[in-house]
Order: structure tokens, then C-alpha cells, then sequence
């Protein structure tokens, strides 16, 4: 019983992670800004919320950082792309290099060598009464403020994609931008926003894993979970309430790699490291004939 409830949260949190990161691919790719900087943005947020969060001693203070470094990637992204007509990718590219590079620079200028590591502080959970108590359902539902904060972002997206006007305008742009356009729809504003507040989410999220999942940064922390949600997001159909379901997937398969590392001596730890990578692979090998496009994404527009 008590393997099980530690499996359950354990994947929650992880889930988070993957769920933020992919479900903040899906807002931009939904106004076809395909942002695949998510590796950069969850390692420069991570660094920052951080050290951001050991500063002040503020739990909440350093993921307000983490989303501010997303919503700084996520301007750069598309006011280069938007004003520039640099290809998505290879400014993505260039986007993962430099937040690669810069979380650990801020890191050693702010923190430098230490015989032992700082500490962030803690995140408060959420605790029900009587139901906490409950095996299996405690692992569920005991869990800290960000976990929460995740389901609500999923909610709030779907509910804005597909139960309001605005939210159809803004799907549309990714379908069909010159006929958004023509009916009046600001398509660089949208994009804007889009990729802005979806770099937000990543941003949560690269904060998530020193402060709540680790306790402290060390160098690569995101360990390329930004790349397998671009996978996420691609299986998701670039829909929000699919997003959570393909984040809870993947985090499952990575704690059960996890736990596989720990029985498993003879077996050289590199090949459980793997493991969620090839589950991608495999999974979108399966579902490929599912998969949905939004038609414009990755695709630059002009007025002209």
C-alpha cells in the first residue's frame, strides 16, 4: 500500500513538470509559434527561481522569477521570429543553447563553490481533512500548491480553447492565419501572448523542479524532460486536456525507470535513463496516425 501511494505522488510530481512544459507548447503552437526552447527556458527558469527563492526565502517569490525568465524567452522568441522571419527551430535552437548556458553562469557568479549545497524553501501542501488520512488517496491529494496549480492551468486552457469566442479566434490563427486576419483578428498580438504566456507555464515548471522536487539546482536539472514534452505536446494533438493525460504517462514510465535503477545493480544505470526517451519514440510510433497538426504551426505569416 505504502509502495503504491509513494508511486502515485511521486508521478504527480513529475507530471508537473511535464505537464506545464508540454501544455506551454500547445498555447503558442496553437497560434502556430512552435516553440521548441522549452530545454533552455526550464533550465534558465530553474536557476533563476532558484536562486531567486533562496534569496528571499520565498517559495512563491522564486516562481514568480521562473515565470518572468519563461515570459523573457518566450518575447525573445517571438519578437525575433514575428519581426525577423528567423525559422522557428533553429531560434529555438539558439534559445536552448543560451538558457543552457546562462543557468549555470548565474548560478557560479551568485552561489559560486560550496561544500555543501543551499536549500530552497519548502512548498506548502494542500491537505484535506479525514481524506488525507486515506491510503492511496492521500498520495493523490496530498500534494504541494503547484500540483494544483497545474490541474487549474489545464482547466483554464481548455475551457478558453474551446468554450469561448476569443479562444476560437485564437485556434483559428493557428489553422488558418490569413482568414483570422481578415475577419480582424490581431494575429501578431495573439502570438505574442500565446508564446508569452505559454513560456510563462515553462517557466513554472523549470522553477518547480529545484524548488519542490529537488531542493536545489545542479547543472542539466531538467535532464531533457523540455524535449520529451515537445513529444508530449505532438501526442497531445496540441490539446490542452490531452496534455495532462501524456504528462502523467511519461511521468509514470520515468518513475518506474527510477525505481527499476534502484533492484537492478547488474544493470548499468545509463539504460534506465533511457527508458523515457525510447517510451516516446515507441508511443508516437503507436499513436502516429492520431496525431494532429495545427496547419500554420512552425510557419511564419506576413500580411503582405
Amino acid at each position: 500500500m505504502t509502495a503504491i501511494t509513494s508511486f502515485i505522488s511521486q508521478t504527480m510530481v513529475y507530471a508537473t513538470v511535464y505537464t506545464l512544459t508540454s501544455l506551454g507548447i500547445i498555447i503558442g503552437g496553437r497560434t502556430g509559434i512552435f516553440n521548441v526552447s522549452a530545454e533552455g527556458i526550464l533550465l534558465a527558469s530553474a536557476s533563476g527561481g532558484f536562486l531567486t527563492a533562496y534569496l528571499t526565502g520565498s517559495w512563491l517569490v522564486g516562481f514568480i522569477a521562473g515565470a518572468l525568465i519563461g515570459m523573457a524567452f518566450g518575447f525573445i522568441l517571438a519578437f525575433v521570429h514575428e519581426t525577423f522571419k528567423v525559422n522557428q527551430f533553429i531560434l529555438g535552437i539558439i534559445l536552448v543553447i543560451f538558457g543552457s548556458g546562462l543557468s549555470d553562469l548565474l548560478y557560479k557568479i551568485i552561489v559560486g563553490v560550496r561544500l555543501s549545497a543551499p536549500q530552497a524553501p519548502h512548498v506548502p501542501a494542500v491537505t484535506i481533512p479525514f481524506l488525507s488520512k486515506i491510503p492511496i488517496i492521500s498520495g493523490i491529494l496530498n500534494q504541494d500548491v503547484i500540483i494544483y496549480f497545474m490541474y487549474f492551468a489545464v482547466i483554464i486552457s481548455y475551457w478558453f480553447y474551446y468554450k469561448t469566442k476569443v479562444g476560437l479566434e485564437t485556434r483559428a490563427i493557428g489553422e488558418n492565419p490569413k482568414a483570422a486576419d481578415v475577419v480582424g483578428v490581431n494575429v501578431k498580438r495573439r502570438r505574442y501572448l500565446a508564446t508569452i504566456i505559454g513560456s510563462a507555464l515553462i517557466g513554472v515548471a523549470g522553477a518547480y523542479l529545484p524548488i519542490a522536487i529537488t531542493g536545489t539546482y545542479s547543472p542539466d536539472i531538467s535532464a531533457g524532460r523540455g524535449f520529451m514534452a515537445i513529444g508530449i505536446a505532438i501526442f497531445a494533438s496540441w490539446k490542452p486536456q490531452r496534455a495532462i493525460l501524456g504528462g502523467f504517462l511519461f511521468a509514470g514510465i520515468e518513475v518506474i525507470a527510477f525505481q527499476l535503477k534502484l533492484i537492478s545493480a547488474n544493470i548499468p544505470y545509463q539504460f534506465f535513463l533511457m527508458l523515457p526517451f525510447i517510451s516516446v519514440l515507441i508511443i508516437m510510433m503507436i499513436f502516429k496516425k492520431q496525431i494532429e497538426f495545427p496547419a500554420s504551426v512552425g510557419k511564419p505569416y506576413s500580411r503582405e
